[in-house]
């Protein structure tokens, strides 16, 4: 995204260079570098229109990625694999507000811009103050002192357009690399969980968070240390404080080189005073995107109600006096993932209810641990092993999933294996009666055994039974 003043720049730069770097070659790649810059203000807001579009949809795709994974990948409701995830898709969204954000000023500064060029074309002496009519002497001269040249001004907003979308890409690199660093982390403790039993698994998950905390801790107190003046310039601690910088090029992934080449380009030109208060601010405004991307994601995801939402007699954490959309097939969007369990309205009018309750990835742990699958007979056939199997499955879940209907517990209802067809989420559907409900609202109430066996709260529905007359 360049424009006139990048033409400047690289005429100048083609001026100065030193007769070894002024081969043809070179200098024909500068030529070509100077008609490209002269030319790409127009591709810059076609760009700049379709990336407005662009970066407000991929939101909504990271949200169903993170849906896929907590339904189909998701192992365990640690911090490694519930929380950090999380994190990531708060992250990339912040990036992506980001973007959207200076897309959205350029594009405005870009298109005021083109309109300074073309009246520019129309007037090339651009302002007279002098010949002002309306204006005193005196105003003359400080309005042409304070103002300048019409020429001079479009230049400067030029430049404001190109620093604009630097900054932008340089927060947005950084926002990230930290999402890549914690993606990696998932994968990697992932990898751990398939590797390890689940005693030691439980182990490594008590020990590990505090020892990378630790280790984050000790490895930016080293950073800080080895770049002061007297260690960053000490001929022999200068490769080591090297190194242990580039180490964090590994968080960044490929787009530490495009990070550098921005930082370096600002710390190059711009004067220490300077650029010490910009990058203070720089800091602050992404320690403020990462803290609000991943604050508002957590909370989402949790239920709570909002931080910014100024409502002070209202609750989402109380499933069963909340009435969430989530729960009911006529509310809930046909492609939308269905979170623990959901019936088939919010006002039940039929004699009975159809109660579908999904299964997520993570299940699997818990329902290994509580049963085993008994040994089948080798004289039963492939297709006769397969019925017996799975009406030992079906058991399971009655055992494990006990459903209540207010304070009234169904016996052992029976569950038959359901893949939807509106979102292909697989799970388990039944159907329960409900003649003998009060009218007015019920709560249908899921509960699963805790670690004694004792029944604890997996989800609850509130509903509403209206019989037709």
């Amino acid at each position: 995204m360049v424009g006139p003043v990048h033409v400047a720049m690289i005429e100048q730069a083609t001026e100065t260079q030193t007769p070894e770097v002024t081969e043809p070659a070179v200098t024909e790649r500068h030529e070509q570098l100077r008609e490209l810059a002269s030319q790409s203000w127009n591709l810059e807001l076609v760009i700049s229109g379709a990336a407005l579009y662009a970066t407000l949809s991929l939101p909504e795709l990271l949200d169903s990625a993170l849906n896929y994974y907590r339904y189909n990948l998701m192992l365990n409701n640690d911090y490694f694999h519930d929380i950090l995830p999380i994190q990531v898709i708060g992250l990339s969204k912040g990036a992506c507000y980001v973007l959207f954000a200076a897309f959205l000023v350029n594009f405005i500064m870009r298109a005021f811009w083109v309109g300074l060029v073309g009246l520019l074309a129309v007037y090339p002496d651009g302002i007279k103050y002098d010949q002002i009519y309306n204006l005193s002497q005196y105003a003359q001269k400080e309005y042409a002192r304070r103002m300048g040249r019409l020429s001079d001004y479009a230049i400067r907003l030029d430049q404001r357009c190109n620093v604009i979308f630097a900054l932008a890409f340089m927060l947005t690199i950084t926002l990230l690399g930290v999402a890549f660093l914690y993606c990696i982390l998932v994968v990697s403790v992932t990898l751990i969980q398939w590797l390890l039993s689940p005693t030691a698994y439980a182990t490594f998950e008590r020990i590990a968070t505090p020892i990378l905390l630790g280790f984050f801790v000790v490895y930016m107190i080293m950073m800080l240390v080895m770049n002061l003046p007297k260690f960053r310039d000490n001929p022999r601690l200068a490769p080591a404080s090297f190194k242990l910088t580039q180490a964090s090029s590994l968080m960044f992934l490929g787009l530490y080189r495009p990070a550098v080449y921005i930082l370096f380009t600002f710390y190059s030109q711009i004067p220490k005073a300077i650029l010490q208060r910009r990058l203070l601010t720089f800091t602050l405004f992404f320690t403020g995107v990462l803290i609000v991307s991943m604050v508002i994601e957590i909370t989402q995801h949790s239920g709570a109600v909002s931080a910014f939402d100024g409502r002070s007699f209202i609750t989402f954490r109380d499933p069963g006096r909340t009435a969430d959309a989530n729960s009911f097939d006529n509310l809930r969007p046909a492609s939308e993932l269905i979170k623990k369990a959901s019936i088939q309205s919010d006002v039940i009018r039929e004699p009975y209810i159809r109660l579908f309750i999904a299964y997520p990835k993570m299940l699997d742990a818990e329902l290994n641990k509580r049963f085993i699958e008994p040994t089948w007979s080798d004289t039963l056939t492939k297709e006769e092993k397969r019925k017996e199997r799975a009406s030992w499955y079906l058991q399971t879940f009655a055992k494990y999933f006990q459903v209540a209907m207010n304070d009234s517990v169904y016996q052992q209802p029976e569950y038959l294996f359901t893949q939807r067809p509106d979102n292909d989420q697989r799970g388990l559907t039944t159907v329960l009666p409900a003649e003998n409900l009060p009218v007015g609202k019920n709560v249908l109430k899921l509960t699963v055994p805790d670690s004694a066996s004792k029944p604890k709260m997996y989800y609850q529905i509130p509903f509403w039974y209206i019989p037709e007359k």
